[in-house]
C-alpha cells in the first residue's frame, strides 16, 4: 500500500510539472525602478563619519535605482534568470578651509548588486500571475567610500499583470540581506568602516517584455 501510493505521489507532481502553458519555454525580460532602504543606511553612516571628523553635511538621498531582472522560465512554472541593481552612487564634495589655503575635492562611490535566482510563478497561463523567487546577491560596490562585502540571500514575492500580452508589468517586495563596507579616512589619518546591509527592504515595479 505504502509502494502504491508513493507511485501515486510521484506520477502526480509529475503531472502538475508539466502542465500546457501559454507562457512555457519562453524568455521574459522585467525593467524597473526598485527601492532600496540599505542606500539610505548607508549615507547615514558615511554622514555620521564626516560629523565625527568635523564636517558639515548636506544630504540629497535618491534611494531608487534602476533593475534589469531578465529570466527564463520552464514549461512546469520553474524559472531562472540574473539581476542587476538597484544602482546607487554617492558623491561628496570636501571643502577644507585653512588659514591661507582651500581645498575642495569630490570622492565618488558606487554600489551594483548582482545575483542569480530562481523562480517559481503560479497561473502562469492568466492575466495575473504571483510568483516568488529566491537567490543569492553579491553588491559590486568601489570608490572612495564603499567596497564590497558579503554575500547574501534574498527574496521577493511579486505579481506580474497583463501576463498574457506581449508587455506587462510586475510589482515585488523582498529584502537582501548582503553587505557593502562604508569606509572613511580622517583628517588624522585614521581609517573608519563599517558594514551595512545593502540593500535590505526593497520594493519595485517594473515593464515586462
Amino acid at each position: 500500500m505504502k509502494t502504491r501510493c508513493a507511485k501515486w505521489t510521484v506520477a502526480m507532481l509529475i503531472g502538475l510539472g508539466f502542465q500546457p502553458s501559454t507562457q512555457a519555454g519562453s524568455f521574459h525580460f522585467p525593467v524597473g525602478v526598485s527601492y532600496a532602504s540599505g542606500i539610505e543606511d548607508a549615507t547615514d553612516k558615511l554622514a555620521d563619519f564626516y560629523r565625527q571628523d568635523g564636517f558639515h553635511v548636506d544630504r540629497i538621498d535618491v534611494p531608487f535605482g534602476l533593475t534589469l531582472n531578465p529570466y527564463y522560465e520552464l514549461d512546469n512554472g520553474l524559472g531562472a534568470g540574473v539581476s542587476v541593481g538597484p544602482t546607487a552612487f554617492i558623491f561628496v564634495d570636501e571643502k577644507l578651509y585653512g588659514n591661507e589655503s582651500y581645498s575642495d575635492t569630490t570622492r565618488f562611490s558606487y554600489a551594483v548588486p548582482v545575483d542569480g535566482f530562481v523562480r517559481y510563478t503560479l497561473f502562469r497561463d492568466r492575466t495575473i500571475a504571483p510568483y516568488v523567487r529566491v537567490g543569492v546577491r553579491y553588491p559590486l560596490a568601489g570608490g572612495d567610500n564603499l567596497e564590497s562585502s558579503h554575500v547574501g540571500p534574498f527574496g521577493a514575492v511579486g505579481v506580474e499583470l497583463w501576463r498574457t500580452r506581449k508587455v506587462g508589468m510586475s510589482f515585488e517586495v523582498g529584502y537582501d540581506a548582503s553587505e557593502i563596507r562604508v569606509k572613511y579616512t580622517t583628517l588624522e589619518g585614521a581609517n573608519l568602516s563599517r558594514n551595512v546591509t545593502f540593500g535590505g527592504f526593497m520594493a519595485g515595479l517594473s515593464v515586462v517584455f
